[in-house]
């Protein structure tokens, strides 16, 4: 039974070069995403190439075609998935018509909602993971993911602002940087919920009402 199963496996392992064979322009891509899986479960350091490539279908030297090093891997796989998210978002948004507050609500629950653990994981993974380990990978991590993030939000901020939806001093972006920076942290610590008292949180309870609270601050209280 042993050696069936070993023989599926390599069968499998077959199939997928053979996959990879049939479509050369996508074995960076799907190179990119396996290395992003294993980095999220084993951690950077932890993490060899051997191993990334076993969970892509290809040998080592595939990788090496592509990429010098683990650490360009690591930068390309960030990369592609800020690209990602960022361009299925405002795709979305763009679709959207009505006030600033309906796209809001869209951009929190596209942007922080379904927060599965494995995306927990890789959330992990660029926050704290590396932050020491490889400061540029991190630092490209910032820019193309929170700080991008809260340009987008403080963008629509602004769109409410002028439309006279929100106060006219409110300052977009502090408001942005404040409620991303706050949902990344909530996202991470979920992941250590189960050990933690009082820390578990359902995340529509925690979307909803963070995303209630920010609005109710950008349209001020009326005076009486």
């Amino acid at each position: 039974m042993a050696r069936t199963t070993e023989r599926e496996a390599k069968r499998a392992r077959r199939g997928r070069a053979l996959r990879w064979e049939r479509r050369p322009d996508d074995r960076p891509g799907e190179l990119l995403d396996a290395a992003m899986t294993v980095f999220a479960e084993k951690g950077y350091r932890n993490t060899r190439l051997e191993e990334i490539a076993e969970a892509a279908g290809v040998t080592k030297g595939t990788i090496y075609h592509y990429f010098s090093t683990k650490e360009e891997l690591l930068l390309r796989a960030i990369e592609q998935h800020h690209e990602r998210v960022f361009g299925r978002l405002a795709e979305e948004l763009r679709e959207v018509a009505g006030p600033a507050s309906e796209r809001i609500r869209l951009f929190i629950r596209r942007g922080f909602g379904g927060t599965e653990r494995a995306g927990r994981g890789v959330l992990a993974l660029l926050v704290l993971g590396i932050a020491h380990e490889v400061p540029d990978a991190y630092r490209q991590w910032i820019a193309s993911g929170p700080v991008e993030g809260w340009k987008l939000l403080a963008r629509l901020v602004d769109e409410g602002r002028r439309a006279g939806e929100f106060r006219a001093d409110v300052d977009a972006e502090v408001a942005a940087r404040v409620l991303i920076s706050g949902l990344l942290l909530q996202s991470i610590w979920q992941q250590h919920a189960s050990g933690v008292r009082g820390l578990a949180i359902p995340e529509k309870r925690l979307l909803d009402e963070a995303t209630e609270l920010f609005l109710a601050g950008l349209r001020g209280t009326p005076s009486g």
